[in-house]
């Protein structure tokens, strides 16, 4: 837990946001409270979770501090503000595919110009 009171909206959000982290990444109680702490120094400071760090911007271009952390496989990222939370869910590339082919779309816009010609050629 955030060793902070919090007593503003902004900053109930800020400790909701930080402690989210900890469902995903392995963190320690000085890193809550260090991040608390830079996501309410500034409005414009995020920290952005990646699969392997965590890493804190004061701004988009630049890098305050970076955090090492165990691989996470079950999201690809969050970023963090003391208002916003935004989880990256993991993305898993299907293939509907057999034999290279696209299963069920094969053919469909041939399928859909003869239909086309034909009905053109009732008429």
């Amino acid at each position: 837990m955030i060793k902070k009171n919090p007593e503003t909206y902004r900053e109930i959000k800020a400790v909701k946001n930080v402690l989210a982290i900890t469902k995903y990444y392995n963190v320690s109680q000085e890193f809550l409270d260090e991040a608390y702490d830079f996501i309410m120094e500034d409005e414009n400071h995020f920290i952005q979770c990646l699969k392997t760090k965590i890493v804190f911007h004061p701004t988009y271009n630049t890098v305050y501090k970076e955090f090492p952390t165990d691989p996470v496989n079950t999201i690809d990222g969050m970023k963090v503000t003391s208002t916003l939370l935004t989880i990256i869910p993991h993305y898993i590339a299907h293939s509907y595919s057999s034999g290279g082919s696209f299963g069920g779309f094969s053919g469909g816009s041939s399928n859909n110009n003869n239909n086309n010609n034909n009905n053109n050629n009732n008429h």
